[in-house]
């Protein structure tokens, strides 16, 4: 059996992806892993069925290897955001169920490589509560229509952590500070606001942490988005510099 290198794993994602959003057909996928990457017909074909199921999270029973599971979900984290990884981390878990209720031996290395994305995913889980990027949906209730503002899961945690480095915990346009008002129990928390609206962008979109992201405190971050397109955090300024000199 041919053994399979981190060169055609990192090329099966790649088609496996191309497949699923219809750039390109199965079989042309499948004979390019195989002529030109040298992986075998049937590896080609669980890797093209495996990414299938795990961006829907259903089960896939063919095993991949470590280093396979490693970079699927690094790359489907990556390129479709918390939502669709959570999706895959549930068809991994539903893999390894399936595996291990055949008694054939175990994968604990899969495990492991299970067990370090959930962490990932726990953590950006708990971001998500603390208030990332907040996107407007519409709903009825009682035959009225109102706007709220939602958590949106297709967040990079990575992005987060580095634009709140690099401009701080404070907000950036009232100043606001959660650890100076309540102490510990506000230590690092704020909003974090995207400049380019996240309709507007792709999926393969690379977030500059810097030039797209601020933070902004929750009460200026639904300020924001009361307008749609939302305002800029220049017009946020210059309404609450306007407020403040009329006081």
């Amino acid at each position: 059996m041919t053994k399979i290198t981190t060169l055609m794993t990192e090329m099966g994602y790649q088609l496996s992806k191309e497949v699923y959003e219809n750039k390109k057909t199965k079989n042309i996928a499948l004979d390019e892993l195989e002529q030109n990457y040298g992986m075998s017909r049937g590896s080609a074909i669980d890797y093209i069925h495996g990414f299938k199921s795990m961006m829907s999270g259903r089960i896939y029973k063919r095993t991949f290897n470590a280093e396979a599971t490693d970079l699927f979900l690094e790359n489907i984290y990556y390129d479709y955001g918390a939502k669709f990884f959570s999706l895959a981390l549930q068809s991994v878990a539903k893999h390894m169920s399936y595996y291990n209720g055949l008694k054939r031996g175990n994968l604990n290395s899969v495990e492991r490589i299970y067990k370090k994305h959930m962490m990932k995913y726990k953590n950006l889980n708990n971001i998500l509560m603390n208030g990332d990027e907040l996107d407007e949906r519409t709903e009825y209730i009682e035959g009225l229509k109102k706007t709220i503002l939602v958590n949106a899961y297709e967040r990079n945690y990575e992005a987060r952590e580095e634009c709140i480095r690099y401009y701080g915990s404070n907000c950036i346009v009232c100043d606001f500070n959660f650890e100076k008002t309540y102490g510990d129990i506000g230590r690092g928390f704020i909003h974090v606001h995207h400049l380019k609206a996240i309709s507007s962008i792709g999926l393969e979109y690379k977030i500059n942490p810097i030039k797209d992201l601020r933070p902004v405190c929750p009460n200026c971050h639904a300020m924001l988005h009361k307008r749609n397109p939302p305002l800029s955090i220049d017009e946020l300024i210059e309404k609450l510099n306007r407020k403040n000199i009329t006081k």
